[in-house]
């Protein structure tokens, strides 16, 4: 019988999280899924139905993270794979953006994965075996004006994934950064709705000439969580139709 494999996925009840839950578990990982909106938790476990767990919690306060990841352990089991989804966006100009709103960003978008992969690293290392990955931006790999906070925040996961990646090699341990582009979510349409104009301009940038659908995502990371990725790691992985190409 195989033995069971646990991937912990932060904002795991909606949009790209659950299309990554659900191809994690359709090859058979036990799913943990983590959100702030209970709601979204129990319709995402009443699909997946087996092998999904769930838990209520707010990435961005960080001294709830150890613990967290203890109870995960304890209480489910070793977690083989933590995909750093979870983030906030936020759509302001540098001059017009608060330290508050600075912050915010910052704590749940780049503090979090780093207090998240490090208490999942120490772990890992133990066990001399594990996979991190962290949800990056097109913002990541490219400028884009307007989203000064979202785009910093998103930019260091690059450095940081590259600079584990050095680090935990020698215990087996991949780690790598995808970056989605304009991928339909919910608020994708929400936002698109607001602004036509803006998302003509970007999708007559994009080369494969349509906007990503959360499975463009979810597919990389199943496969950088399969055996056929296990010499692929510190890479910044970009899927976004060849946006970030076209500038």
């Amino acid at each position: 019988m195989a033995k069971k494999e646990v991937a912990l996925i932060t904002g795991g009840g909606t949009g790209i999280g659950f299309a990554i839950a659900k191809k994690l578990h359709s090859m058979n990982k036990t799913v943990v899924l983590t959100g702030r909106r209970k709601e979204k938790l129990l319709q995402a476990k009443k699909i997946l139905k087996t092998r999904c767990h769930i838990l209520e919690h707010d990435i961005s306060r960080l001294e709830t993270i150890p613990k967290l990841v203890i109870d995960i352990e304890k209480k489910i089991g070793p977690i083989n794979y933590l995909i750093n989804n979870a983030g906030m966006h936020l759509r302001k100009i540098a001059v017009e953006t608060t330290d508050e709103e600075w912050k915010n960003v910052i704590d749940t978008n780049l503090n979090s994965v780093f207090s998240l992969s490090r208490e999942c690293a120490k772990k890992m290392i133990r066990r001399k075996k594990g996979n991190i990955i962290l949800v990056g931006s097109v913002t990541t790999i490219m400028g884009l004006p307007d989203v000064t906070a979202y785009a910093t925040s998103k930019t260091a996961l690059s450095g940081l994934a590259r600079t584990l990646a050095i680090e935990l090699g020698k215990y087996s341990i991949n780690v790598n950064c995808i970056c989605p582009g304009f991928i339909q979510t919910d608020i994708f349409k929400r936002v698109r709705k607001k602004d036509p104009n803006r998302f003509k301009k970007i999708l007559s940038r994009t080369p494969l000439d349509r906007f990503g659908k959360v499975e463009d995502i979810s597919n990389v990371v199943g496969f950088l969580c399969s055996a056929d990725a296990k010499f692929i790691t510190g890479t910044t992985v970009p899927v976004d139709g060849g946006f970030h190409s076209s500038f």
